[in-house]
């Protein structure tokens, strides 16, 4: 091999090999030369892995699960997760000697050698005939030859085995991260996935044509929020509504100007002023002041109105009354926000839709009262209020 790229050696014994990278000017490349660095260092990335592998499986045979743990931490610097990653890959490589070997040749690439060993794992599996579809397979397309074989040796021509199996295999998780992040990690069968999916894909599409040009989101950003509204709200008949939940926010009061402040979720995470005001919109929640010694103040208002008061506000305001949308695609507003201690009654309560009730929370509209009619309306902030009648 010319110097600078990746090259396989003779380590002084037989069976034995050695890779190493040597250095290289990258900017001087030509595009052909830099293909080329890229392939052999991929070559190398899966020698590597497979001595990896070797080296990993015979510590724990000589050890334990626990001291090879401690030492992939200690000498390759690897985190506790990515320790038992390493060792789990390992054990699945045990008794597949011959993909072992693909590996450490570099015929196969490590994603390969792992498709098999979770193979392996889950059934009956024919390693020669496996690899031999992997050296010449995308990992993609192996996965699918893995899965057709299978289910042919195993006889379960139609899969219902295997989605027995899969969905014994179904699990979800949800955790807080080092930096207040929280991380959903869920599995699910390929039936319940389909569903999910075509849920996921339709709300975040939804997501897309709402907005245009700079107010667009990532679609990373637009999936995590189809995610949350999938799992928070729900649909009432044709109409999107919260879901039924109880939420505690705690927050201080000071008894001389009369205000709360403060305020913050049960766990302690502070709650900015327009998220508490979210909230109090779009969940269900029970208020409740208490002294420095937790005895209550002041418990519990309806926030909700009741299917009598909604129908009366719904004959008057005949739909939304920033857009005029139709009053099942409507939720119900107080104009004096419920948090401040606005009534759930029917002169401070307004049909908006979502679309005109994230422009009140978000964008600075009002909702104000016109001089002449009385009826309430949705006034964008760049327009000045209309003048009130002159006085007699």
């Amino acid at each position: 091999m010319e110097s600078g790229v990746v090259t396989r050696e003779n380590a002084g014994r037989a069976g034995c090999a050695s890779v190493r990278v040597e250095a290289v000017d990258i900017a001087g490349l030509d595009d052909a030369s830099l293909d080329l660095r890229l392939r052999q260092i991929g070559r190398a990335r899966n020698q590597l892995d497979g001595f990896l592998a070797e080296a990993v499986a015979e510590k724990k045979r000589r050890t334990s699960p626990f001291d090879t743990a401690n030492t992939l931490k200690s000498e390759l610097r690897q985190s506790g997760q990515q320790a038992q990653r390493t060792m789990r890959d390992a054990e699945q490589l045990e008794s597949l000697a011959a993909t072992r070997g693909a590996l450490s040749d570099s015929r196969i690439t490590s994603e390969h050698a792992r498709i098999l060993g979770t193979a392996a794992q889950a059934g009956p599996l024919d390693e020669d005939k496996m690899l031999a579809a992997a050296e010449h397979q995308t990992p993609e397309q192996l996965r699918r030859t893995v899965r057709e074989h299978q289910d042919e040796l195993s006889g379960d021509t139609d899969g219902a085995k295997r989605l027995e199996r899969q969905r014994r295999k179904r699990t979800a998780s949800f955790t807080e991260q080092d930096d207040g992040m929280w991380r959903l990690f869920a599995l699910f069968d390929p039936v319940a996935a389909q569903g999910i999916r075509a849920a996921l894909n339709h709300k975040t599409d939804m997501a897309w044509h709402a907005t245009t040009g700079r107010e667009r989101l990532e679609a990373r950003h637009r999936r995590a929020d189809a995610i949350a509204g999938l799992l928070t709200r729900t649909i009432d008949g044709e109409t999107e509504q919260p879901q039924p939940t109880s939420l505690l926010i705690l927050a201080d009061y000071d008894a001389i100007d009369r205000q709360l402040g403060n305020p913050r979720l049960a766990d302690g995470s502070p709650l900015p002023q327009d998220e508490f005001r979210k909230l109090a919109c779009d969940a269900e929640i029970l208020t409740g002041i208490f002294d420095a010694d937790l005895q209550c103040l002041s418990l519990g208002r309806q926030r909700h109105p009741s299917p009598q008061l909604r129908a009366a506000i719904t004959a008057r305001d005949q739909g939304c009354i920033g857009c005029r949308a139709e009053p099942e695609w409507c939720v119900s507003h107080h104009v004096i926000h419920w948090e401040d201690d606005g009534p759930t009654q029917s002169d401070n309560l307004v049909q908006l839709c979502h679309d005109c009730h994230h422009k009140v929370h978000h964008r600075n509209w009002d909702v104000e009262h016109h001089p002449d009619t009385g009826r309430p309306y949705l006034r964008p902030p760049w327009q000045q209020p209309p003048e009130p009648p002159p006085r007699r």
